[in-house]
């Protein structure tokens, strides 16, 4: 214990602390960076939190694994290393309590930015689940992976263009990795590779077990391999620490699904339903359910008027970016408590937006126009105003404004008989659901 005291006082390990805080807190408390998203907020769940938390290593990641190399060439760059081998003390165990300090100073940082999040997660209330455990330990050994990895190479390339090399490497090859996978452009096992986790777009997607079990076995053979590194006393064991990187890939890769889309599950707890009468949320959103009950039975009354309807109110636990969802349900309407048109909604003004496109998705994702998602938007905007039985123009705010194609199309289709005007929103709301078509030349000149 005397000698770990004098590694901590003598290292980088407090460094390690307060970088790791310093960069994780100031982003997540001063930056109103991707991690402000409704329910999927840092500070929303438990589950978000921790997500959020393993988000910012693809920042933290590269300090810790900078500052392990300064301190793993520490013997050979202060010219030691014969002095040390002479002594009776092995080198194994040296570095095992190198890393000790090093490596408890990078958990400890990491844990108190995650304690930081789920402290004001209980103070709101929020919801407890298991999911978040597993999240929590891929964090804590991707942090290890990169204290083992850095001290390992710092030992083998005592250079001093060792640490800014690798932190620099860590950094870029983390963000080319994150960015892919956000944007879907990478191949999908490659970026579930990277040490910071894809942005979290909902607080109910967890991670399959396949994807959680491949990163724990690469993870830990990136550990592996810097352990190695650092307590071997030759080069043919330095060797040796390419396979566990190797037996890590092996595992890991065959069990990453190839498309993004499959990456996740849903956190059953959170996403058991709360009702009331037809009108369901839920668990995670219970305190919802009073705002949505009346106007979710509301609309469900107006929708009678087609044939075809849906007979209950339902919140997906769909991400709210994600327009993807096929096949649609056409037996549900569905709602998302993030969608930014709920935002400050109750009473006949939520019955509305719940009536929008005669109670289904919209089939693109939002966007501040192009001809073809005003046309949509025209025509979601008309099959409400029909359902509630008086036309009002849409929100001027539309650029640009959808007025000019809500007016035509409202005056065409209350120009033909009733039985018309139904088929005509009966026929539109099915596009909708099969996202096909043209909507609002439906509701102006009829089904062909």
């Amino acid at each position: 214990m005397s000698v770990f005291r004098t590694e901590l006082r003598r290292t980088v390990a407090p460094w390690v602390l307060v970088a790791v805080l310093a960069v994780g807190l100031g982003f997540l408390l001063f930056s109103r960076g991707p991690w402000s998203h409704g329910s999927a907020a840092w500070n929303a769940t438990w589950l978000t939190s921790v997500r959020w938390s393993r988000y910012l290593l693809v920042l933290v990641w590269p300090i810790i694994v900078g500052a392990a190399a300064i301190q793993g060439m520490r013997d050979a760059r202060a010219g030691v290393g014969e002095l040390f081998r002479s002594t009776p003390r092995p080198a194994g165990q040296r570095g095992t309590t190198l890393a000790l300090a090093v490596g408890l100073a990078a958990v400890v940082g990491y844990l108190v930015l995650v304690a930081a999040g789920v402290g004001q997660v209980v103070a709101d209330g929020g919801m407890f689940t298991a999911a978040w455990m597993m999240q929590l330990l891929l964090g804590v050994l991707s942090v290890v992976a990169g204290a083992a990895l850095g001290l390992g190479l710092g030992r083998l390339l005592p250079y001093p263009i060792t640490a800014p090399a690798l932190t620099v490497l860590a950094l870029v090859g983390g963000l080319v990795l994150q960015m892919s996978g956000e944007t879907e452009r990478g191949a999908n096992p490659a970026v579930l590779l990277g040490i910071g986790q894809v942005e979290p777009r909902g607080p109910f997607d967890v991670s399959v077990p396949a994807v959680q079990l491949g990163q724990l076995c690469w993870l830990l053979g990136l550990s592996a391999a810097g352990f190695l590194l650092l307590l071997a006393s030759s080069a043919r064991v330095k060797a040796f620490a390419l396979l566990p990187v190797a037996a890590g890939l092996a595992v890991a890769l065959p069990l990453f699904p190839a498309a993004p889309e499959n990456n996740y599950t849903v956190d059953k707890t959170a996403a058991a339903l709360a009702c009331d009468g037809p009108v369901c949320v839920t668990r995670l959103h219970e305190d919802w359910l009073s705002t949505v009950a009346g106007p979710g039975k509301e609309a469900m009354r107006l929708l009678e008027k087609l044939p075809q309807r849906p007979n209950r109110v339902e919140e997906s636990t769909v991400s709210f970016r994600n327009n993807k969802v096929s096949p649609r349900d056409p037996a549900r309407l569905l709602m998302q408590q993030d969608d930014y048109a709920m935002y400050g909604k109750s009473g006949p003004s939520l019955t509305a937006t719940l009536l929008s496109g005669a109670g289904t998705p919209p089939c693109h994702a939002a966007s501040y126009g192009g001809e073809q998602n005003d046309r949509e938007d025209a025509a979601r905007w008309v099959m409400a105003r029909w359902l509630i039985g008086s036309y009002a123009p849409p929100h001027s705010y539309a650029q640009p404004p959808l007025q000019t194609r809500t007016d035509p199309a409202w005056s065409a289709l209350k120009a033909v008989p009733e039985a018309e005007q139904t088929a005509r929103v009966a026929a539109a709301r099915h596009l909708e659901l099969t996202c096909t078509g043209d909507p609002l030349r439906v509701l102006t000149e009829g089904a062909r």
